[in-house]
């Protein structure tokens, strides 16, 4: 599975982002780690593998 979030400048600073490569981290993060599921899983355990794209748009 791919993952490919396009996130532009504004949204960074939004998020307090000072980098594409801190997003990614953190975006990796709550996918590994704290995502939920309705039944208590938590992270990878329920996702299939994959691979994160995170663009720079305008």
């Amino acid at each position: 599975m791919i993952i490919r979030i396009e996130v532009s400048d504004a949204e960074l600073e939004e998020m307090d982002c000072s980098s594409v490569e801190e997003f990614e981290e953190q975006i990796r993060d709550q996918l590994d780690n704290g995502v939920v599921t309705s039944d208590g899983g938590t992270g990878s355990e329920w996702m299939a593998e994959y691979e994160l794209e995170v663009i720079k748009v305008d």
